[in-house]
C-alpha cells in the first residue's frame, strides 16, 4: 500500500460528519502525529482531489474553511465495522436511545444502520442472530411508558448538553391548569423508562424534578444557566435515592418471610449487610437497614401472605392496619 494511500486514509478517518467540520490546520497537526510531515498546502490539494471521489463538502462561508462528509451519506468504514462493533452498534440502538443527547443519536444514526446493514448480510454467523436471543425486561408488572413529545426531549437535553437556561411549559401531577418554570437544569435521570429533569428553578437553590412526560413545552433560552456549586449527580440520586422517602433516618427492617421470597433475597439481596436466619416455624427472619420510603412498603405488600412485618413497630401497626382495611374492602 503507497505511502500517499496510506495518508489520505488517514485523513479521511479524521474529517467529521456534517455539521461538525475539521481545517486544513487541525488535519495537517493529525497527520503529523501519525508521522506525515505535509505542508498545508499539500493537504488542501489533497483535499480537493478526494472531494472529487468521495461526498465531502467544504464550509467556505467561514473562515477558516471547514471540512465535512456529508450528513446523509452511508458510513464510510476504514477499516469495515466488524461484527462485533455491528453488535454493538446494534444494542446500543435498542437500549441506549433515550439516554443520548439528540445531536449525539442523529450523529450515530448511520452507524445504526450500518449495524443493521452488516448484521443482516452475515451468513451462519452465530453473533448476528445475538440481538433476538437477548432481551432486558422490568423487574415488577411491565407498564407501556409515557408518552414524551420528541421536541420536548431534545430541547432538554441540548438545554443541559449546553448548559443554557429552559423555559418550561409543565403541567402537575393531577392538576389541569399550565405552570411556567424557568428552569436551570443540572441532570438528567431516567428510572422505568420515566425521565427525571433535575433543576433549580428562578432563582432558588432547592434542586426539584420536572418529569418529562408532563412537560408541554420546552424553549432553550439565551442564557446560561445557574450552575450549583459542588453539585453531584451521583450525590444527589444517593440522597434522594430517586424514592418518596418518609423520614430522613434508616429503619431496622425485621420480616418473616416465607422460604419462596427468602430464596428470592439470597440470590438478589435487598441491602448489603443483611441477614437471614431461618426460625422455628420454617419462615425465615429477614433483618436490615433500609430506607424509609413509599416504596418499601410497595414491596412488602407485594409478598401478602407471605411476609410479616415484625419491626419496627410503627410499621408492623401501618401494614396490619392496611391488611384490615384490605380484608375489609373484599368482604363487603
Amino acid at each position: 500500500m503507497s505511502d500517499t494511500l496510506l495518508r489520505h486514509w488517514m485523513m479521511l478517518r479524521h474529517i467529521p460528519r456534517h455539521p461538525r467540520k475539521i481545517d486544513v490546520a487541525g488535519l495537517a497537526e493529525h497527520l503529523e502525529a501519525g508521522g506525515y510531515c505535509v505542508s498545508r498546502r499539500s493537504v488542501e490539494r489533497d483535499l480537493i482531489k478526494l472531494s472529487t471521489i468521495f461526498p465531502l463538502c467544504c464550509d467556505e462561508a467561514h473562515k477558516p474553511h471547514g471540512w465535512s462528509w456529508l450528513a446523509d451519506v452511508a458510513v464510510l468504514d476504514l477499516p469495515a465495522m466488524d461484527v462485533h462493533a455491528a453488535l454493538a452498534f446494534r444494542m446500543a440502538a435498542e437500549h441506549l436511545q433515550p439516554l443520548l443527547p439528540e445531536a449525539t443519536r442523529a450523529y450515530l444514526e448511520p452507524h445504526f444502520q450500518r449495524a443493521h446493514s452488516v448484521l443482516d448480510a452475515l451468513d451462519g454467523n452465530t453473533l448476528s442472530a445475538w440481538p433476538d436471543k437477548v432481551r432486558v425486561l422490568p423487574a415488577g408488572q411491565a407498564m407501556l411508558p409515557p408518552s414524551i413529545d420528541p421536541d420536548v426531549l431534545e430541547r432538554v437535553q441540548a438545554g443541559l448538553l449546553a448548559e443554557k437556561r429552559l423555559h418550561i411549559v409543565y403541567r402537575r401531577r393531577g392538576e389541569t391548569e399550565l405552570r411556567t418554570y424557568e428552569a436551570h437544569p443540572q441532570g438528567l435521570v431516567w428510572r422505568d423508562a420515566v425521565g427525571y429533569l433535575l433543576c433549580t428553578l428562578f432563582g432558588y437553590n432547592d434542586i426539584v424534578q420536572l418529569v418529562l412526560h408532563r412537560m408541554q413545552s420546552v424553549e432553550v433560552e439565551d442564557a446560561p444557566r445557574r450552575a450549583l456549586p459542588g453539585f453531584s449527580l451521583d450525590a444527589e440520586i444517593a440522597h434522594r435515592s430517586f424514592d418518596f422517602l418518609l423520614s430522613e433516618a434508616p429503619i431496622a427492617l425485621e420480616v418473616l418471610l416465607h422460604d419462596f421470597v427468602a430464596v428470592k433475597l439470597r440470590e438478589t439481596p435487598l441491602v448489603a449487610g443483611q441477614a437471614l436466619e431461618l426460625q422455628a416455624d420454617g419462615r425465615y427472619r429477614l433483618s436490615a437497614q433500609v430506607a424509609d420510603t413509599v416504596q418499601l412498603r410497595s414491596w412488602l405488600r407485594s409478598f401478602g401472605e407471605l411476609a410479616e412485618v415484625v419491626a419496627p413497630a410503627e410499621l408492623r401497626a401501618e401494614m396490619a392496619a392496611t391488611a384490615v382495611a384490605l380484608a375489609g374492602r373484599y368482604a363487603s
